[in-house]
């Protein structure tokens, strides 16, 4: 597996600078969730952050407070309904918005780049007097620009 280039790696005393623990607090959570350091440099064990997140952060006495299947009926009830509340409450707050809005803005994007996209190569003829091969490539090129979005959003949206 490729690493992402987002992920970086941090020593223990990185970690306990950047998130005020103490370093021995870094260091115990780190050996109790088992985390192998990423590699070495300089000397110092380095950890990948998409590990030491989990690790640091990951089990808090105040998670199991928030999950529904660990509560009493009353409370789950009680939960649930301040759940309901607070989602119409940033629904009207324009601060969320209905799936089926979603879906129809994309539509209309994705009609209004699949159309920039077919008339580019009229424009270049028109405006920019490109010649037939020039043309041609350019019109393959956008081909197969629009064959990857397609995948890619035909991908991302089964994922959803």
């Amino acid at each position: 597996m490729m690493a992402s280039p987002l992920i970086e790696k941090w020593n223990i005393s990185q970690m306990a600078q950047l998130f005020t623990m103490d370093r021995k607090t870094v260091a115990k959570r780190l050996k109790e969730a088992d985390v192998k350091p990423a590699e070495k440099l300089k000397g110092y064990d380095v950890y990948a952050s998409d590990q030491i997140g989990p690790a640091l952060f990951g089990r808090t006495e105040l998670s199991s407070l928030h999950d529904p299947k660990m509560m009493t009926p009353k409370d789950r009830k009680d939960w649930f309904q301040a759940e309901n509340e607070r989602l119409d409450f940033e629904l009207r707050e324009s601060q969320l918005c209905e799936a089926e809005d979603v879906r129809r803005t994309l539509n209309t994007v994705v009609q209004v780049l699949i159309q920039a996209c077919e008339t580019l190569p009229d424009h270049l003829e028109r405006k920019c007097a490109l010649p037939p091969k020039a043309l041609t490539a350019v019109e393959n090129v956008v081909n197969d620009v629009r064959q990857s979005l397609y995948h890619q959003l035909k991908h991302a949206l089964r994922n959803e």
